[in-house]
């Protein structure tokens, strides 16, 4: 039961790790107004991070294969987050920003960039609810657990 907790913690940390990224990418894009791979080598500095993972895997693809972004981003963006423990509705916000990500003008970018930001926003905050409600049961279930063990081995 306390592996159900970790997940739920781990989605909460998947989720606010591709926040921060969109954030660090919105914010070059803005500063920057330079292409998109520049744009996208300067920020897939962190590697231990997920969502930095996917865009330089995505920077990777674009440069190799000169391939449509949408389809590299969905593709990456399942393979990134395949076995995590994330929701359908998760992988669902972060393929849209292969969307709209390189393919509209600036502001329109910043618009796609604010919508975003906001439903991922209410993921995080939905997943923090999971793991404030559900979070002590899974304790108190893996106590329990572990007190019947106790008591079949005495």
């Amino acid at each position: 039961m306390l592996q159900q907790k970790q997940k739920l913690i781990r989605r909460i940390e998947l989720l606010e790790d591709f926040y921060q990224m969109i954030l660090n990418l919105k914010s070059n894009i803005n500063y920057f107004k330079e292409p998109l791979t520049d744009i996208f080598a300067k920020s897939t500095k962190n590697a231990n991070s997920k969502a930095y993972m996917l865009l330089k895997a995505v920077y990777d693809d674009l440069f190799d294969k000169h391939r449509e972004i949408r389809k590299i981003w969905a593709e990456k963006v399942s393979l990134t987050y395949n076995k995590c423990p994330v929701f359908p509705k998760d992988l669902e916000i972060m393929t849209y920003m292969g969307d709209f990500i390189g393919q509209t003008d600036y502001i329109n970018q910043l618009q796609h960039f604010d919508y975003l930001e906001a439903n991922l926003k209410i993921q995080i905050n939905q997943a923090k609810e999971e793991l404030n409600s559900k979070g002590p049961m899974y304790n108190k279930i893996g106590y329990f657990i572990g007190a019947i063990i106790g008591i079949i081995l005495i």
